[in-house]
């Protein structure tokens, strides 16, 4: 499940970032897949042209301006200039392109972006960085067919470095020159001929003039043209001239010597269709260059026409390199994310980045996609639906009133369609076109200035497949893309004459875009309210999950009274109640831990733990144990027969009263219990004697106060009995894999039990031995003699501060003579020492060490020989 998560995840990335590659980068990406499948270019180019070297140049247009693809007569692609806005018109439509020789281009433009336009000449060099401006002439007319009529370039033609070439008005040809790189324009003649169509500058410094019926060079006399030919184009060649007849699609040559026109190929082939030519040229040795449907170029030799269409396209190496480049940028990118996602998981990220992030980026490609797909598409149908009904209803009414047989129909109809409200159909062109018996199409009349007789199929709105359906169905609606431009196309047939309406539908397209702007402005506000409300909804669950978070980062810490508030009753309520629920059972964990604790801490108190070096339970075992330098500390206590007598449960709340009452002053002052018994217990001291002194002090006079309390409760009184010494003791655990309790073994134990055997002997409440008694400065002691433990000798001494303050007094005013009886004893000066203790005992008969030792004086009178010592008389 892991698994096909983290699969899912990984598909949804890569889904998103490959739309969001396909959105940015559409255009190139649309040419490399056109280049790789079809091997021709997506851009359509407008002009092709070839230099005196033989180098072909094509024109195209681009977002940024216009772009110059250079390559050789093989069709490799060899440089590629950018000709930005920066230098050239941004509104603008090619009349002219030639290469010259050195490496600048002339490029002749109709700047539209004035009204009416201008025919403007630029020198481009420095690979298309710099542009200078040569010629600025101005248009004249109502729509742009007509402002391009009224003013045109000729041919160009160069020699030794001279660049010639002519403005035409109308009749009028005005001729200019170039003859350096760094010099201006020169005018030279002005010709006036009547029905001029193009013209040409000899290297000699005549003139070639082509009309409607002859071929005219200044010097020599007119070529009548007899067959109806056409001239559309010339181009100097050696001692001659090539020229083009628009009527026959024929390449002529004309030499200068004998001034006769040779037809030299023809252009209707198999191999290509003219019905989709967009530009001719005549190269310099007589082969026609061919640009077909903007991304088809051809080069026709007459025996071979070669295609050159590769260097109008990316190279095929470039193209897998950019398409793989954007598939492995998209690739790595989703596995970076994905790995940021799913595997590292320090960098997890917040739900709101994550998912605000995804949501907005759906949101941002579905708009867009919606716009190329949905909005786009309908503003252009809608466009070219517009277009067809006006151009329709238009056309058939101006139809009604005029017959296709009169010249004046096209410009009769374009000047209807111009005076159309927001000028969109300003710009549109017409034309009559006549079909002849052998099936042959030419132009009848036109308001471009087209040269009546010339064949249809050099013009670009011209198709036969369409005008064949418009002879089936009386007319016909199509459109074709000129450039970036594109067109819709009205064909009405009559008979065997054809009128075309051509109009540019940009203006069109734009304003049908403008009105459905407020689609793209919808669908945006409705993903940037989609997106708001799902980063709201976002926002909400993340504060509700970030208080329930916060909560358990409270309770990870420790903390266990928390309370999560959540309003709603959905899920984030269920979690914060569950988080609240959680608080609570880890509260009732923690107080049954704090009590079991507790219940440990009875058995195990915490300075035993501190003693073993240990701050838990847990942490002890039977192979924990230390060995240090304590004071240890015996207690007994004995109640009279009658409290044994009593029940079990009357008997242990008597014991359980001595021991809590005094081992809680041993806890109090730093000491550890050890051994509970129905007797008494053991405790060790890890802060000197002194502390344990004062801990026996303090049990003795609790012990008067609890005996006050049962005389009163008539109770019997208890009698405790402390030992003390000092000494080395090891402290471990013993016992078996079920069951263990701490237990401490030192010889300091055996010698506080033999004190402890004395005390009721001496009926003395506290005895030490000598290693402590030196820090009982401050308590009123008495030295009682030697016992003997383990074969040594052990010097005992009683603390009687603990004591009644009549026997506390008592021992204070007879210490002195006290230690004279012991010394006497000890002496072997018995009857010294009955007197002696014979006098204590009869001034207070609660002296017990007194009356002990007043028996062993007397016994020690009898039996000389025994030893001495505490312990004699056992």
């Amino acid at each position: 499940m892991v698994g096909l998560k983290k699969l899912g995840v990984f598909v949804v990335l890569l889904v998103l970032l490959g739309a969001g590659a396909a959105l940015l980068f559409w255009e190139l990406g649309g040419e490399c897949l056109t280049t790789l499948s079809s091997g021709t270019a997506q851009a359509d180019y407008l002009m092709a042209a070839s230099d005196t070297e033989g180098d072909i140049y094509a024109l195209g247009r681009t977002d940024q301006g216009y772009a110059l693809v250079l390559g050789d007569q093989a069709g490799h692609r060899t440089a590629r200039w950018t000709l930005t806005a920066d230098t050239l018109p941004q509104s603008s439509t090619p009349a002219l392109l030639f290469p010259a020789a050195g490496g600048a281009v002339y490029l002749g433009l109709y700047n539209t972006e004035e009204e009416p336009a201008r025919l403007q000449l630029y020198r481009i060099t420095d690979q298309g960085r710099a542009a200078e401006l040569l010629l600025d002439q101005p248009c004249t007319g109502g729509s742009l067919p007509e402002q391009m009529d009224s003013v045109r370039l000729s041919a160009f033609s160069q020699v030794d470095n001279v660049v010639t070439f002519a403005v035409i008005r109308g009749d009028n040809a005005s001729f200019y020159q170039r003859t350096s790189a760094d010099s201006g324009l020169e005018q030279l003649d002005q010709v006036t001929q009547t029905g001029l169509h193009t013209a040409l500058a000899l290297s000699d410094g005549t003139m070639v003039l082509a009309t409607g019926d002859s071929l005219i060079r200044t010097d020599r006399d007119a070529i009548p043209l007899t067959s109806g030919e056409n001239i559309i184009q010339l181009t100097q060649a050696g001692t001659g001239v090539y020229y083009v007849d628009g009527a026959s699609l024929t390449v002529f040559y004309a030499d200068f010597a004998d001034w006769q026109p040779y037809a030299l190929r023809t252009l209707e082939k198999e191999e290509y269709d003219l019905d989709d030519c967009t530009d001719l040229w005549v190269t310099r040795d007589g082969a026609a260059l061919l640009l077909l449907e903007g991304n088809t170029l051809l080069l026709d030799r007459g025996s071979t026409v070669s295609d050159l269409s590769k260097m109008l396209c990316r190279p095929t190496g470039q193209c897998v390199l950019i398409l793989g480049g954007l598939a492995l940028a998209v690739l790595v990118l989703t596995v970076l994310l994905w790995f940021v996602v799913c595997e590292q998981q320090r960098f997890r990220l917040p739900l709101l980045v994550r998912w605000g992030v995804l949501t907005a980026a759906v949101a941002v490609l579905g708009t867009a996609i919606l716009v190329r797909g949905g909005v786009i598409p309908i503003s252009q149908r809608a466009a070219q639906r517009e277009a067809n009904g006006l151009m329709g209803a238009i056309t058939a009414q101006v139809c009604q009133e005029h017959s296709l047989m009169e010249d004046m129909l096209p410009k009769l109809l374009a000047d209807s369609l111009a005076e159309t409200p927001d000028g969109l159909y300003r710009d549109t062109a017409a034309a009559i076109y006549v079909r002849s018996e052998d099936d042959i199409w030419t132009l009848a009349a036109d308001n471009a200035g087209g040269f009546s007789g010339s064949r249809a199929e050099l013009s670009a709105s011209f198709d036969r497949a369409w005008a064949e359906r418009a002879g089936d169905s009386g007319s016909a609606v199509w459109s074709y893309t000129l450039g970036d431009e594109t067109h819709y196309v009205l064909y009405r047939m009559e008979g065997e004459r054809l009128l075309a309406v051509d109009l540019n539908g940009e203006p069109l397209l734009e304003a049908s875009w403008e009105n459905c702007r407020w689609m793209v402005q919808g669908l945006s506000a409705l993903a940037v309210l989609l997106t708001a409300v799902a980063l709201a909804v976002l926002c909400w669950i993340t504060i509700g999950l970030r208080r329930s978070l916060r909560g358990m980062e409270r309770l990870a810490a420790g903390e266990r009274e928390v309370l999560v508030v959540q309003g709603g009753g959905d899920e984030l309520t269920s979690l914060a109640e569950d988080v609240n629920a959680l608080s609570g059972a880890l509260q009732d964990v923690d107080r049954q831990q704090n009590e079991l604790a507790q219940s440990y801490r009875r058995f195990v108190p915490e300075r035993v733990l501190s003693l073993l070096g240990k701050t838990s339970i847990q942490e002890v075992d039977k192979q924990t144990f230390v060995s240090r330098n304590l004071s240890t500390m015996m207690l007994s206590f004995h109640f009279p027969d009658q409290v044994y007598e009593k029940s079990g449960r009357e008997l242990f709340d008597n014991v359980n009263e001595i021991i809590e009452r005094t081992a809680s002053i041993v806890t109090q002052k730093g000491g550890a219990v050890f051994n509970f018994a129905y007797d008494g217990y053991d405790s060790v001291f890890e802060e000197g004697s002194a502390v344990a002194l004062s801990t026996a002090v303090a049990i003795q006079q609790e012990v008067l106060d609890i005996n006050r309390e049962r005389e009163l409760s008539g109770q019997p009184p208890v009698v405790v009995r402390i030992a003390l010494d000092e000494g080395n003791v090891m402290i471990g655990v013993v016992g078996d894999e079920n069951q263990i309790q701490p237990t401490s073994i030192s010889s300091s134990f055996s010698v506080v039990k033999h004190l402890l055997e004395l005390c009721g002997r001496l009926e003395a409440n506290i005895l030490c031995t000598e290693s402590v008694i030196d820090d009982a400065s401050g308590y009123g002691s008495r030295y009682m003699g030697k016992c003997m433990e383990g074969g040594q000798a052990i010097r005992t001494y009683e603390i009687f501060d603990g004591d009644a303050y009549e026997i506390r007094k008592v021992k204070e005013s007879t210490g002195s003579r006290f230690s004279q009886g012991v010394y006497a004893l000890y002496s072997r000066e018995f009857s010294q020492a009955k007197r002696i203790f014979l006098n204590l005992v009869h001034n207070n008969t609660g002296d017990g060490g007194a009356r002990y030792y007043l028996y062993l004086a007397d016994r020690m009178e009898k039996q000389p020989e025994e030893e001495i010592s505490l312990d004699s008389g056992l």
